[in-house]
């Protein structure tokens, strides 16, 4: 079985907060609406690049209650035996690499899921929450394991975030996950077609379109 690491607290959610904000410029250039992010409910979304890291600190602080954390940290922790043989097949089926570990941030902020490699994955249980949170890390862990292609063929956001969401409908189709585009996919959804389960080349071809 894959395993587990499960880290959440006050240091973690403040340092979270402060990453976000530090990348809202990238949102925005990406076109994510950062304003439906959570954020402490004591920061002002219109002056988020105002506050002082001491304030940010305490808004964190007012409102922390790790409740939540440990629900569903015992959600996963009863649920993943299966969800690991289920990546595990899916990963084989695609000659896609997979960790012998991840290590999982819970947080409460920021957007709903992100990751670093080679095996990092944050999960926002605030809007993605034990059956979500779930599928959060299965895209998230999906994510990781193309991410040497995604680099190799140079692919941008929305691509890359539509051959995962693709991934995930054609492996896990009882957990569907599709977000929205504000790209045309079908030539991205013919190629995955066309090529899958050879991911690399589905992300070489899309590259050369």
């Amino acid at each position: 079985m894959i395993k587990l690491k499960i880290i959440y607290s006050q240091e973690y959610d403040i340092q979270r907060v402060k990453n976000t904000i530090s990348l809202l410029d990238w949102f925005v250039e990406n076109k994510y609406e950062y304003k439906k992010f959570p954020f402490p409910k004591a920061l002002d979304k219109e002056k988020l690049k105002n506050y002082s890291e001491k304030e940010i600190k305490n808004a964190v602080i007012a409102e922390y209650n790790d409740d939540s954390y440990k629900d569903n940290e015992k959600f996963l922790i009863n649920n993943w035996d299966k969800i690991s043989k289920e990546l595990k097949s899916a990963f084989l089926k695609s000659s896609l690499s997979i960790q012998e570990e991840y290590t999982i941030y819970f947080t409460k902020y920021g957007t709903s899921g992100s990751y670093n490699l080679p095996n990092t994955i944050v999960v926002n249980i605030g809007v993605s929450f034990m059956f979500g949170m779930i599928k959060t890390i299965i895209h998230e862990i999906t994510h990781l394991s193309i991410q040497k292609y995604i680099d190799e063929y140079k692919i941008g956001q929305y691509q890359k975030e539509r051959i995962v969401d693709l991934f995930f409908i054609k492996n896990f189709p009882r957990r569907i996950f599709m977000q929205k585009m504000p790209i045309d996919t079908e030539k991205i959804d013919q190629i995955f077609d066309d090529k899958y389960p050879n991911i690399k080349e589905v992300i070489k071809n899309i590259s050369e379109k």
